[in-house]
């Protein structure tokens, strides 16, 4: 009798699991309830992969930095009959294993489900730089509750996405300016990472940091690995460059160039330093512009007239001496008295002359 209970009640369990968990005509895995995936798009950069099954792989393979959007459309699968709201619906999405073995989670909500009706939603990935190629597994689930609070409805879909690598790759990870405006002329600090984001290995790569107006050649030579987790990946550096105390005010731009791939490849990243005007120079040059030339004209007196009262003019003064006491005036006079000396002793002269004759 025990044996024939276990048996009918293994049968009964084996009867409930295909209404727990079964696939509906959408392709859902059913885990209870109503709520159904009607609709699964999934774009990759610029492509779309549209109706997607349960399963399936999306033909589009990301890369590292890739945006993957999954366009999901939600369905109230009671009946007008039934005239059962569904409510509180969360949509998460998980990619799993792809960050160094953790998974990306993203989540959203749908809007409340009235029976028969639906709701669509976009959630949306950056795949990460430091990622390994290869195939990762997507689950997508939405949860939510009917209005009588008593059931809770749940559906689970699951799809492949493939990482591929370009063989040569290498991007920025950080290229900062810190302070990013100045003046006066002093120093920046440029915080710059780059990584190898490819499948090959990188030996000789260079790193240039240019800008003539200011002063700036910066160059490095560095090698990349493959493995996107190893430090070796990646080259950090901070910089500290010396920006001219004479340069003019304005923005200027300093670019960041990686050259990899023996050359035939480059990267470039720009960071904006804007240089404003120095208040200590302009008041330097404020002062120098107040330096008064003192002007010998001497300016007509005019009467000040105010209320009826004449004031008398008074004469600007100038600071310089008369005529007749500058040293000039007293040469020329001691000059022409010299000169009147020697004409009277020629007349002179002239005139004993024709007496005597």
């Amino acid at each position: 009798m025990k044996i024939l209970n276990a048996i009918l009640g293994m049968f009964l369990v084996l009867l409930m699991v295909p209404i727990v968990l079964a696939v509906n005509e959408f392709g859902n895995v059913i885990t209870g309830g109503k709520l159904l995936i009607t609709d699964m798009d999934v774009k990759v950069g610029s492509k779309t992969d549209k109706n997607m099954d349960f399963g399936d792989k999306i033909k589009e393979e990301a890369r590292p930095g890739s945006v993957v959007k999954f366009m999901i459309e939600g369905k109230n699968n009671f009946t007008d009959a039934e005239d059962l709201e569904i409510e509180d619906i969360e949509v998460t999405v998980t990619i799993e294993e792809i960050d160094d073995g953790d998974e990306l989670e993203e989540e959203g909500e749908l809007k409340d489900l009235k029976d028969g009706k639906n709701d669509d939603i976009t959630i949306e990935f950056t795949i990460p730089l430091e990622v390994e190629e290869g195939d990762y597994d997507v689950l997508i689930v939405l949860e939510g509750e009917d209005e009588n609070g008593t059931i809770t409805h749940e559906i689970q879909y699951e799809l492949e996405l493939e990482v591929e690598k370009e063989d040569n790759e290498v991007r920025f990870l950080r290229n900062v300016l810190t302070p990013s405006e100045i003046k006066c002329g002093r120093t920046v600090q440029l915080s710059t990472a780059v990584i190898n984001t490819g499948a090959d290995e990188e030996d000789d790569v260079v790193l240039e940091i240019t800008n003539v107006e200011l002063g700036i050649s910066i160059r490095e030579t560095f090698d990349l690995s493959n493995d996107a987790f190893d430090d070796d990946s990646k080259f950090r550096k901070t910089f500290t460059l010396a920006i001219p105390e004479d340069v003019e005010a304005g923005i200027y731009t300093i670019p960041s160039k990686v050259i990899f791939e023996e050359g035939d490849s480059t990267e470039t990243e720009t960071a904006e330093l804007i240089v404003a005007r120095c208040e200590i120079l302009e008041e330097e040059e404020e002062e120098e512009e107040e330096v008064v030339v003192v002007q010998s004209e001497v300016t007509e007196p005019t009467d000040v007239i105010t209320a009826g009262v004449v004031t008398t003019p008074t004469l600007p003064v100038t600071g310089e001496k008369p005529l007749f006491q500058t040293s000039g005036f007293l040469v020329a006079l001691i000059v022409g008295e010299v000169l009147l000396l020697i004409v009277a002793i020629l007349i002179v002269v002239g005139l004993v002359k024709k007496r005597s004759q």
